[in-house]
C-alpha cells in the first residue's frame, strides 16, 4: 500500500518534530506500507529524511504566501491526489477534501476551548482560530479515523463535535532521547546562596495563555522574602503584545537582570543543556494538548510545579506541585512549598521521571502506522 500525507500547512515546531520523527522510524513494508508520497513547503520537506520510499513533493503556490497556499488546497489538492495513494494522512488537521479514506489529527487545543481563545482578545488570532474550527470541524466529523494526542483532548472536542463515524485512537507523542537525565540528588534551600542560587526554569513560546508574567513576579516575590533563588525563561516570543508584557514584568522584578534572564533564539540542540543545569521546572500554560514540554522536564528528572489545567494532570499526575497560573499568590505559594520540602522534590521527581519514560518516538510511530494501515484495509475490503 501506498500512504500519502498532506503537509501542505506548514504546521507549529511540535507537529513538524512529530512528522519528522515518525518518518524517521519508518520500516517498508512492516505495517503494510512500501511506499510515502508528501506534499508540503520545501522548508518542512528539506528537514525529513531522504530514502528510496519517500517520495517528496510540493507546488510552487505551497512556498508562497498563505493566500497561495489557499488557493492551492481548495482548487489544486484534490485533482493531485487522485489515485495517488490508498490512505490519505493529515497531520496538521487541516484536510476537508474528498479523498477517502483519510485519517485526521488533533493538535491545537486553543481552537476548542474558548474561555482560552477570549485571552486574546479582538485580534487576527481571533478571527484564526474561528477559521480553523469550521476547518477542523469538516476534517473530524469526514475521517474515518482520528488521532487524539491526550484523553482530555477526546472528550472536550466530543462533547462539541459527533465524532460518531470515525475511529478515534490515543497516540501520544515521543520524547527524544537528549532529554534523558536521572532526578539528582536534592539539597535543602539552605545549602544554596546568592552566588549559587537554586534555578526555576520555565521553557515556552511566549503568548498570553502561557502566563509567564505571573512566574517572574512569583521568583521576584520569593526573592524579596529573602530565598536565593533565580528564574531561566527559554523561548522566543511568538506574540508581541505577550513579549511586552513579560518585558515589562521582567523591569519591574528584576530591573538590572540579576537573577531573572530571559534566553531567546535558543537552538533545539541546546534546550536539554537547559534542563539539565536546572534545579525545577515551572509549567505555567493553561492550554494546552499533549504538553510536551511538561514532558520533557519530567524526563530530565527535575521537580515540577505544574498547572492544574487539563490536560497537564493527565500526564503528571502525582509527580509534581500542582499551581494556578493565573493566580501569582498561588504559584508563589506553590514554589515556596517545593523551596522547602527536599523530601517532596525528591518524590515527585522521581516520579514523575518514571512516568515519562513510556513516551517514546518508536512507540509513537508504531502505534500510528498500525492505525493507518488499519483503516486502509478496513476500507479497501
Amino acid at each position: 500500500m501506498i500512504l500519502g500525507i498532506d503537509a501542505s500547512t506548514p504546521g507549529s515546531g511540535g507537529g513538524r518534530r512529530h512528522m519528522i520523527e515518525l518518518l524517521k522510524t519508518f520500516l517498508p513494508g512492516k505495517h503494510g506500507f512500501t511506499k510515502v508520497k508528501i506534499w508540503g513547503v520545501n522548508e518542512v520537506l528539506a528537514q525529513l529524511p531522504d530514502a528510496p520510499w519517500l517520495i517528496k513533493l510540493t507546488h510552487p503556490y505551497l512556498n508562497k504566501n498563505i493566500l497561495y497556499r489557499y488557493f492551492w488546497q481548495l482548487f489544486l489538492r484534490e485533482k493531485t491526489f487522485k489515485g495517488q495513494f490508498d490512505i490519505l494522512f493529515s497531520p496538521f488537521g487541516t484536510y476537508t477534501g474528498n479523498c477517502r479514506p483519510y485519517i485526521t489529527m488533533s493538535r491545537n487545543m486553543l481552537i476548542f476551548e474558548s474561555a482560552e481563545r477570549r485571552r486574546f482578545g479582538f485580534s487576527l488570532m481571533q478571527f484564526k482560530f474561528k477559521m480553523l474550527y469550521y476547518t477542523q470541524k469538516r476534517s473530524f466529523t469526514n475521517a474515518q479515523g482520528i488521532i487524539f494526542i491526550s484523553d482530555f483532548a477526546r472528550k472536550t472536542i466530543s462533547q462539541q463535535l459527533d465524532l460518531s463515524a470515525a475511529d478515534c485512537r490515543i497516540i501520544h507523542h515521543g520524547i527524544s532521547h537528549e532529554f534523558v537525565q536521572a532526578p539528582r540528588e536534592q539539597k535543602a534551600i539552605t545549602e544554596y546562596s546568592l552566588e549559587n542560587p537554586f534555578r526555576f526554569l520555565y521553557v515556552s513560546t511566549i503568548w498570553v495563555y502561557k502566563h509567564p508574567w505571573n512566574v517572574v513576579e512569583a521568583v521576584g516575590n520569593l526573592r524579596k522574602k529573602g530565598y536565593p533563588v533565580s528564574l531561566d525563561i527559554v523561548g522566543n516570543e511568538e506574540q508581541k503584545s505577550a513579549g511586552n508584557k513579560l518585558q515589562e514584568q521582567l523591569n519591574n522584578a528584576d530591573a538590572g537582570q540579576e537573577f531573572i534572564h530571559w534566553h531567546k533564539h535558543v537552538k533545539l540542540a541546546e534546550v536539554a543543556s537547559h534542563y539539565h543545569s536546572a534545579d525545577a521546572f515551572i509549567f505555567a500554560s493553561t492550554c494546552e494538548n499533549m504538553p510536551n514540554i511538561l514532558i520533557e522536564a519530567m524526563t530530565s528528572g527535575l521537580p515540577i510545579a505544574c498547572s492544574s489545567y487539563g490536560p497537564m494532570p493527565e500526564f503528571l499526575k502525582a509527580g509534581g506541585v500542582y499551581i494556578d497560573p493565573v493566580n501569582t499568590a498561588d504559584v508563589e505559594a506553590g514554589l515556596e512549598k517545593m523551596l522547602l520540602n527536599k523530601e517532596l522534590r525528591e518524590t515527585i521527581s522521581l516520579f514523575s521521571y518514571k512516568e515519562s519514560q513510556q513516551y517514546n518516538w518508536e512507540r509513537c510511530a508504531d502505534e500510528t502506522f498500525s492505525f493507518l494501515y488499519q483503516i486502509a484495509n478496513k476500507n479497501h475490503i
